[in-house]
Formats: C-alpha cells, structure tokens, sequence
C-alpha cells in the first residue's frame, strides 16, 4: 500500500508529466510505412539491446503533439496539458497542470554531433538549466506521445470502427480500438530504459520501477489512410500491491503537421549547467523575469515568496470595494488589469496563503501597482545515501496528513518556497522498494532551513 501510494501520487503528477513533470515526451510505421529518423542513441555500449528491439523507437521525421492527463476517476482534478515538436530525435515541450505557470523543456544535441542533453525552464525565467540526457517519462514513459505511436504496431488485437472525424485533421480518419500485450508493452519499456540508463546497474533499478507499468494495455487511435495518427486515448493501467490492474491515468494524445517543415528544435542559447549549480542557485522564478507592463493596465498587482522572489503561481481576483461579486481574476504572478476609475478590494492566494489589498483607488491616466510578499520560508532539501547524492523523488505534505500533498519533486537538491509551519517529508527509495518519512520539519517566516535526508541503510 506504501509503495503504491507513493508511485501512483508520482506518476500522477506530470508528467509526466508528468510528469512530471513530468520533469520534467509522430506516427508508428505501419503497412505504409512513413518516412522515420532514429532517435539519439546515447545508450553505452554494455547496456545496448539488440538491433530488432532498437527499430521499435523509431518515430517519423517531424510533427507536432498535444497530451492531456488526468488521474483516472478524478473529474474534478486539474488536467495535466503537453504541447510540443518534434524532429530528428530532439523535441520541444511545455507542462502546464491546471492553473499553475507552465514548465518548458528541450531535448537537443548539444552542438551539432554532440550528445543529447536536456534544458528546463520554469516559467518567467531566462536561462535554461542543462541536465545529462533525456528523462524517461518525457521521452519514453507509457504516457509520452512518443509512446503511444510506438505502441501502435506492436499491438496484437485490432478492432476498427466507422469512420470519424478528427477536427483539423487533414485527412479522414478512422476509429480503431487495439489491445496491446503485457510483452509488448515491456519491450518498449525496456527499449526506453536501455537509452537512458547510464550503466547495467541504473537500467536494472529501472525496470524495476517500471514493472507496475508492464500490463496489457486498451488503446483507441484515430488513423487516416496514410497510416498517420491524429488522435488516441485511452485509460491507462498501472498493478496495484497486490499485482491486479487498476485504472492510472486517463489520456488523450492529438497528432498534426506530420510533414511541416517550419518544425525546428534547437539547443537554448544559452544555458546553465545543473552540475555546477549549489542548492541556493537552483532555478527559481524571480523578479527579474517579470512581463512587461501592458499600455492599457491601470492596476498591476505581484505576488512574491520572498522580496525578489516570485512564487510558482498566484491568483489574484478584484472585487468592487465592499462587494462580493469579482469583476476580474487572472492566473499570474504578474497580475495585470485594465480597470474604469473606482475603488476595489484584491484578493491574492498563492500556495493556500491569501493577501488582501482593500480599498486601492484606480485613477484615470495612472497605474496603481501593488507587492503582495507572503514571506515563505525556503526550505532545502538534500537526499543523501552512504556519501551520494541519488536521483530521489520527494513528495510533501503537511505534518501529520497524507490525504493531499502540497508539492511534488524529483530533483536533488531541491528548493521549495513554503508557508510557516511543519511539514512531512516521503522520499521513495532509489530502487522504489519503498519509502522512508522524514516528519515534522519546520519553516519559518523569511528564513531559510536546510535539511539533509539521509536514507542510508
């Protein structure tokens, strides 16, 4: 129950999207096949499959993609939306859940032969960080786009359907409902795993962790005669503790501009490499970012964690003064309105913080702007295992509860801006064999903590 509490609230979270994301993910070949381009092959050569399993990577020369995921059974819960290019092996991509700011991510060679690399960028900053090669949930997780046309020919039931219509769809399409075997999905997996897994060792913890994923799988795709897919969904199927399928993740994947030459994905000009960055320069949303000042505002209003710190998200909603009905809400750390002259109340919430700004007078020709700083506390986190500093992921909630969790990492070191107060801390093991709570850790106000997790055995 631990472990699958754990692993379903991780693979639920954007990834992809993700996850996570994501952190931080195209038409299969088919009868007629289409043009394809292999990926990047970055998989040292001791951990290298064989050719016939390689050949199921492919995917066509160029298209664009949108994916958007729910947890299954969730209709209320905020949508988990994708949208990105690819080309030659390297894509382009942006993960937005809900309301909160988008996170960008390239994955490119770095230089012209050079290997691939991945750059992220939270929303509002302007250099990208550079990490060492692709994730596998952005490129080869059961949930990628990448995925879903690769699974298509390796189906083995297929059953099609009338004809219907994609809308913008260049072509006509036709419904058609596959079942994909429990082998096949383990192959494609494990083809995924032997790129990006650095030696025998990291695959193998892998694969271990992907294991839940190995079930057969229902898809629906919309094909057009070209053999291109323009859309599939599907309810995608994770083995609970004790080994039965359970609905995950609920899914749908668009497809278009198969042969659009404008496509193109490049390396960011300019980067930083997460090497050489301490805890205190992980990429945050700052100040320094902000959007310009639109000619029609007459009332800016930002929400900071910290001075010079913006928070992740923010909402912020403008009442008439003493009214309850809102006459304006907008989704942004840099909240910006055009508004007739008059007195209003502002509320702005950010992370279950609210700040509110009563009275502000809009004057005619003039802009009223407006700092909300919540003072959070920064909170470090460091994961350490008999000396290392292993790839974790880290989920937290607030001490004492585990019903909802307030934020979700996978990054280490990490930087999380929070509220006053304590707070749990779940770390899933490197092999995910289990996980190891870390209780009661205390931010304060304008302060910084710095913890060190040791899940040394």
């Amino acid at each position: 129950m631990m472990r699958q509490r754990f692993t379903r609230t991780v693979q639920s979270v954007v990834a992809v999207c993700l996850i996570s994301l994501f952190w931080l993910t195209g038409c299969a070949t088919g009868p007629a096949p289409v043009p394809t381009l292999s990926p990047l092959n970055l998989t040292p050569e001791p951990t290298a499959l064989p050719r016939t399993d390689q050949d199921i990577l492919q995917l066509p020369a160029m298209f664009r993609y949108e994916v958007t995921l729910r947890p299954a059974g969730v209709k209320d819960d905020p949508a988990t939306v994708i949208t990105g290019q690819y080309r030659g092996g390297a894509w382009s991509q942006s993960t937005q859940r809900g309301q909160d700011a988008p996170e960008y991510l390239i994955i490119a060679p770095e230089g012209p032969a050079g290997s691939a690399r991945s750059y992220t960028r939270p929303a509002g900053e302007t250099v990208w960080t550079r990490w060492p090669g692709p994730g596998f949930d952005a490129g080869y997780g059961l949930a990628s786009p990448f995925s879903v046309l690769r699974l298509y020919p390796l189906a083995e039931q297929r059953v099609t359907g009338e004809p219907d219509s994609v809308p913008g769809a260049p072509e006509a399409t036709v419904k058609e409902r596959v079942v994909v075997s429990a082998d096949a999905v383990k192959r494609l997996l494990d083809a995924g795993a032997s790129v990006v897994a650095a030696n025998a060792e990291e695959r193998a913890a892998l694969e271990t962790q992907l294991a839940p994923m190995v079930l057969s799988q229902t898809i629906t795709y919309w094909v057009a005669p070209s053999r291109h897919i323009y859309q599939a969904a599907a309810t995608l199927l994770t083995a609970d503790t004790s080994g039965q399928p359970t609905p995950w993740l609920e899914a749908i994947w668009r497809f278009w501009a198969y042969d659009d030459p404008t496509i193109t994905v490049a390396a960011p000009a300019q980067s930083t490499d997460a090497a050489a960055l301490t805890p205190d320069e992980q990429p945050t949303t700052t100040a320094a970012s902000e959007p310009a000042l639109d000619p029609k505002t007459d009332l800016r209003v930002r929400a900071f964690a910290l001075p010079g710190v913006a928070v992740e998200s923010a909402t912020v909603t403008v009442y008439q003064a003493g009214q309850r009905q809102p006459i304006g809400t907008q989704n942004a750390v840099d909240a910006q309105f055009a508004l007739p002259p008059g007195t209003y109340d502002v509320l702005v919430q950010a992370d279950k913080a609210e700040e509110w700004l009563k009275g502000v007078k809009i004057i005619a020709g003039s802009v009223v702007s407006q700092d909300v700083v919540f003072n959070f506390g920064k909170l470090t986190l460091i994961v350490v295992q008999n000396g290392a500093t292993p790839k974790v992921d880290l989920v937290v909630y607030p001490a004492g509860q585990r019903q909802t969790f307030i934020d979700w990492r996978s990054e280490n070191p990490t930087i999380i801006y929070l509220r006053a107060g304590k707070y749990d801390v779940e770390v899933a093991l490197p092999d995910y064999t289990g996980i190891k709570a870390f209780d009661g850790i205390e931010v304060r106000s304008g302060q910084t903590v710095t913890q060190t997790l040791d899940i040394s055995r």
